[in-house]
């Protein structure tokens, strides 16, 4: 009898190893289109999903008008270059829709307020669209101004995206970027971010995804851009949380594979109930209901519900549990259950 509980259970364990192997070169991953802020960075010129934590300086540039000057009138306008902002290398393939640019500016002479904005969208350094439009506002007072865009692009691993930005102007301006409040930069939606599920055993609560771009989720736990959440106002100590390098898998994707390596967030000492996860790479409202965001309520980009991982041994053990997970995203709003594989 011992023997055939032996067997049993070698057999049994060989079953759950050789899943989990094979899970590793291709996971279940759920792979939705999410709207992300690509900022202009002031440090190498870059422009990434990445902010800076609440509080942190903004970078200020500031834009001399070109223009003959000559007495009691001027003429002969010209367009200003203002720079030119670059990723870096996408880590898998995907398809992007490049839906607007929003740029914080002032009039630092308010002489006269007409202008004009170039806006060109770049992929490897090479132009794929430009965008002409006028100023949006006043530059009367540092203030937005959104341009609508409709790029759509197909990015290969390794590709760059880039955006050259031109102004044609009678006065000097400054412009506001990288920081929480002045958040000039791109709105691109596309499936940045991989999910492969997520795990609450015991008082340990975890979630595992892969990006595009990958950010600092130090520095995003720091700022309270991701959060976990419980029934009665139960709120997680981010200072218990950790981020971790994941596992390496090779993914098929519409236009390839890929080859990427996971990143793992990690809370312990989670002591709440109905625990959810709220991601998003900028400040949020928590309270605010996902699926009625109103422009002037910012709910989390992602909100992920972990059901408790129960197994052979128990809440601290998990052998066999399946974790199932729903996630709710703004726009759109979608609803999947995954599984989480181990090597």
């Amino acid at each position: 009898m011992r023997q055939v509980s032996a067997f049993i259970a070698i057999a049994f364990a060989a079953i759950i190893l050789l899943s989990f192997s094979a899970a590793a070169e291709e996971p279940e991953y759920e792979n939705p289109d999410l709207q992300l802020k690509f900022n202009l960075k002031e440090e190498n010129n870059g422009l990434s999903p990445q902010n800076k934590l609440p509080g942190e300086p903004e970078a200020t540039k500031t834009v001399q008008a070109q223009y003959d000057d000559y007495v009691g009138f001027r003429t002969n306008r010209e367009q200003v270059n203002v720079g030119t902002w670059t990723s870096d290398p996408v880590e898998f393939g995907l398809s992007l829709s490049i839906k607007s640019f929003d740029i914080w500016w002032e009039d630092t002479e308010g002489d006269d307020d007409s202008c004009e904005w170039t806006i060109t969208i770049k992929v490897n350094d090479q132009d794929v669209s430009e965008d002409t439009s006028g100023c949006q506002h006043n530059g009367d007072g540092i203030a937005k101004a959104t341009h609508s865009l409709a790029t759509n692009i197909e990015l290969n691993t390794g590709d760059t995206i880039g955006i050259n930005l031109a102004y044609e102007g009678w006065d000097d301006i400054k412009i506001y970027y990288d920081n929480v409040t002045y958040d000039t930069g791109l709105n691109i939606a596309g499936g940045h971010v991989l999910f492969f599920g997520g795990e609450w055993i015991g008082s340990e609560v975890n979630v595992e995804f892969a990006e595009a771009w990958p950010v600092n989720w130090d520095t995003n736990l720091k700022g309270g851009f991701v959060m976990l959440m419980g029934a009665d106002g139960y709120m997680a100590d981010n200072t218990k949380a950790g981020v971790t390098e994941g596992l390496e898998y090779t993914i098929t994707l519409p236009n390839g594979t890929a080859d990427i390596t996971s990143t793992f967030i990690t809370w312990t000492e989670v002591t709440g109930v109905g625990i959810q996860l709220m991601m998003d790479y900028t400040t949020f409202d928590h309270m605010a209901d996902n699926s009625s965001a109103n422009g002037t309520v910012k709910p989390a980009l992602v909100s992920i519900t972990l059901e408790k991982n129960i197994g052979l041994l128990g809440d601290d053990g998990g052998l066999l549990g399946l974790p199932g997970f729903e996630i709710a995203i703004a726009i759109p709003a979608i609803i999947f259950v995954a599984r989480r594989f181990r090597n």
